[in-house]
């Protein structure tokens, strides 16, 4: 492992990504990845939770910065996992289980200095981590604050929501308004943007399928050139939202 780290800015590397948290809902997704030499840690199952949700990694992690990261304290699973690669495991306040609001504890929007939640259904400890390092926390309606937003920089995100949008056009922070719908996420009518993708270098934003196939898709395109960033499909299906592609690990 000497020849790569942790990410020190949470979903922000700097360099190629080495490792990334990643469901292996659809098996195929996990093997295109592979190709691009990027380890992927599967999160398993979250106990107590139906649904394609259990399997998500935005409801069982939270990568915090660097190699600190809270944990659903009833994952062990994932625990061990991310222990074998040294990370610093915060176990969450309670149990992540059940259903919304319950399940979305741990299903934050960290980008640079700026924490996006509910500030009702947040955990405690990703609170106090953040209140103690000087984070800008900022509440919205949505608990669902990572899977409803696609990061592409410190400062800049792409969005379906509207108050995640309104929050955003708030605080200065550059944010992409997108349409719902086109994202397929079985037991809903529609999945999110934020749980189709993540950026596996500093200048590439992969999707869980073919962007292109988004209603958007040139309005994404656009906005991710203001910021240097290279859309990169993994399949040629429509998006499916399976949690996000979290990075952890970039080269050195």
């Amino acid at each position: 492992m000497s020849n790569f780290h942790f990410i020190n800015n949470s979903n922000l590397p700097s360099n190629r990504v080495s490792c990334v948290i990643m469901s292996d809902y659809i098996p195929e997704l996990l093997q295109e990845i592979h190709h691009y030499d990027i380890n992927v840690i599967v999160p398993d199952k979250l106990n107590g939770t139906k649904g394609a949700e259990a399997y998500h990694s935005d409801m069982g992690v939270c990568h915090i910065n660097n190699n600190k990261f809270v944990v659903a304290r009833n994952n062990s699973g994932l625990i061990n996992k991310l222990k074998l690669i040294n990370a610093d495991i915060i176990f969450s306040s309670d149990k992540i289980c059940g259903t919304y609001p319950n399940i979305s504890a741990l299903n934050v929007c960290i980008f640079g200095n700026n924490l996006i939640c509910n500030t009702k259904y947040v955990d405690k400890n990703i609170i106090d981590f953040c209140q103690n390092n000087r984070f800008k926390i900022l509440h919205t309606n949505q608990g669902y604050s990572k899977c409803s937003s696609a990061i592409i920089s410190s400062n800049a995100l792409i969005t379906a929501d509207e108050s995640i949008y309104n929050l955003c056009r708030k605080n200065q922070i550059d944010v992409l308004k997108i349409s719902n719908g086109g994202i397929r996420l079985d037991g809903y009518n529609y999945g999110f943007i934020g749980g189709t993708c993540g950026l596996i270098d500093k200048h590439t934003l992969a999707f869980s399928g073919n962007i292109k196939l988004h209603k958007d898709y040139l309005n994404i395109k656009d906005f991710a050139n203001n910021y240097h960033i290279d859309l990169l499909s993994l399949s040629g299906k429509i998006l499916y939202d399976i949690g996000g592609i979290l990075p952890v690990m970039e080269i050195c």
